[in-house]
């Protein structure tokens, strides 16, 4: 199976920086998205790439001699597109979002905005649960209940949770009788640190009494709460339609009918900038797209 030019480049950016963060910057990714096209790009070839420390990270040595081999090459090619690009002006536009929604959304649609307006440099600024928004981009995304301070807004569509957890948990409590809601009320849950009453209002509006989980995990990053559940460590209260090719893809199931519907929105937020009229255009582009699967 042919390797995937983009893991290959997402690589050689990590390994230069020795940082996925810095990495992200520089590809207009978010850090969630690189460690996932590297874990992959190791997948794919059998073998680890970087030594993950906690806050560093260093070349294995398959990783170095890989990245010897083939970033001349990346250069090479760098440096053949450039000259092309250079004939074109490009109209830049910034745009900030929550990482899960950059990753899980807009990302695997990007091609088909790329294909159809080339001259756009659209450049996407990832925004942490902590981050406070960028007053320089040309449009925010939000996720808020309340409707964003902009120059012009719309609502994309609300969030609701549903519990899930990995196929083959869920086979193997299957397989030991247990029912989906005993498995709710005590195995290990997932809970998101920006969202700790979650869990607390998904039961009481599903009805379901005595929840006493086994153990609760706090993550800070939906990426790790989604990976964590795929990877049968527990339970999680997954968000909807953003997380929906977790379920497509059977990474995830659904344990319960049951959706806890919030009054929590993503939202469009354009700011007055510059290029405000190029900005229209990524705007339209999304509210078109969102619109034709069905999510708003």
């Amino acid at each position: 199976m042919p390797i995937q030019h983009r893991g290959l480049r997402t690589f050689c950016t990590a390994a230069e920086h020795l940082s996925f963060k810095k990495a992200a910057n520089e590809l207009c990714l978010t850090p969630s998205a690189v460690s996932h096209q590297i874990s992959d790009l190791e997948e794919d070839l059998g073998t680890k790439l970087f030594k993950r420390l906690t806050r560093s990270i260093s070349l294995t040595q398959d990783g170095s001699h890989l990245y010897q081999e083939i970033n001349p090459y990346l250069r090479a090619i760098d440096d053949a597109t450039s000259k092309i690009r250079k004939q074109k002006a490009l109209h830049p536009v910034l745009v900030q979002m929550p990482e899960f929604f950059a990753s899980e959304l807009l990302m695997p649609r990007m091609s088909s905005f790329s294909d159809t307006y080339p001259d756009i440099d659209l450049q996407i600024e990832g925004q942490g649960i902590t981050d406070e928004l960028n007053p320089a981009a040309d449009i925010n995304i939000v996720l808020s209940r309340k409707t964003p301070n902009a120059v012009k807004v719309a609502k994309l569509f609300p969030i609701r949770y549903v519990p899930a957890c990995s196929a083959q948990q869920k086979e193997q409590w299957e397989m030991e009788g247990i029912t989906e809601l005993d498995a709710i009320k005590k195995a290990t849950i997932l809970l998101h640190k920006a969202r700790p009453n979650a869990w607390e209002q998904w039961a009481e509006n599903a009805g379901v009494t005595n929840l006493r989980p086994k153990k609760i995990i706090y993550v800070d990053s939906m990426f790790a709460l989604s990976r964590a559940a795929e990877q049968s460590v527990g339970i999680a209260l997954m968000p909807l339609p953003v997380s929906q090719d977790w379920f497509d893809s059977g990474s995830l199931v659904a344990l319960h009918e049951f959706h806890l519907i919030t009054e929590d929105y993503y939202w469009l937020a354009l700011n007055g900038n510059s290029n405000r009229n190029i900005s229209l255009v990524f705007w339209r582009w999304l509210l078109e797209i969102f619109n034709q699967e069905g999510k708003l």
